[in-house]
């Protein structure tokens, strides 16, 4: 498995041969039924996310989350015929990476709107943590019902390793040179520092993949920034 920043070019693809269900479900929503029209409005909401490769390079998935307004986030994901091959790892990065990211941009509550027949969303959705909270009859251009799933910030997917408590040192405890450990608030402060800056470089997709990201799929600690570094 690959991941990928969001771009044009593997947003078309993946758009040009999504599964059914996923082509249904979003097209019920657009006045058009344009992959490239859709893959220029998701790049217009500078979105979070990523694509995901199959390991012979080919684009299978593109999740992510636009912020429709502070706090509030609109979920989305979409994938090929060839989901399968790549189902564990884009879940695992839902869950790991995606997720923390949103959080730490502020994310408080997450939507996402399903077709009530696309039965492999609504598995995936409950799997990562939403719950069912409305039904939408007459939805879609076509009349079709939908379902609002929502996941709200204090949602934990995937915990993250605990902080580790720094033992006592017995023998420099007296020692007024000793060098005193970082705490986790000097961390994380740093931390949002680092993803302010690269914010400020790169825009919010600065947060999920970038040229600088060192460890693609690991999830945020308080040791590291977002980008793994």
């Amino acid at each position: 498995m690959t991941l990928r920043s969001l771009n044009r070019e593997d947003l078309i693809a993946v758009g040009e041969t999504m599964r059914a269900a996923d082509r249904h479900e979003i097209f019920a929503t657009r006045f058009d039924e344009d992959p490239v029209l859709l893959a220029d409005d998701l790049l217009a909401g500078d979105p979070v996310g990523a694509v995901i490769a199959a390991t012979d390079g080919a684009a299978v998935a593109a999740l992510g989350g636009t912020e429709m307004w502070p706090g509030m986030w609109s979920l989305w994901m979409f994938a090929t015929d060839r989901w399968w091959e790549v189902a564990r790892e884009t879940t695992r990065f839902a869950k790991c990476t995606l997720w923390p990211a949103l959080l730490q941009l502020g994310l408080r509550r997450g939507e996402c709107r399903s077709a009530s027949n696309h039965a492999v969303a609504h598995r995936w959705l409950r799997h990562l943590g939403g719950v069912p909270e409305s039904i939408h009859p007459a939805y879609g251009k076509d009349g079709e019902c939908f379902i609002g799933f929502v996941i709200y910030g204090d949602r934990n997917m995937c915990a993250t390793p605990k902080r580790r408590r720094h033992a006592a040192n017995t023998a420099n405890a007296n020692d007024s040179a000793a060098v005193p450990q970082t705490s986790d608030a000097v961390a994380d402060a740093a931390a949002e520092q680092e993803l302010r800056r690269l914010r400020s470089l790169y825009g919010r997709r600065a947060t999920i993949l970038t040229p600088e990201r060192a460890a693609l799929g690991q999830a945020p600690t308080a040791q590291k920034n977002l980008l793994g570094a």
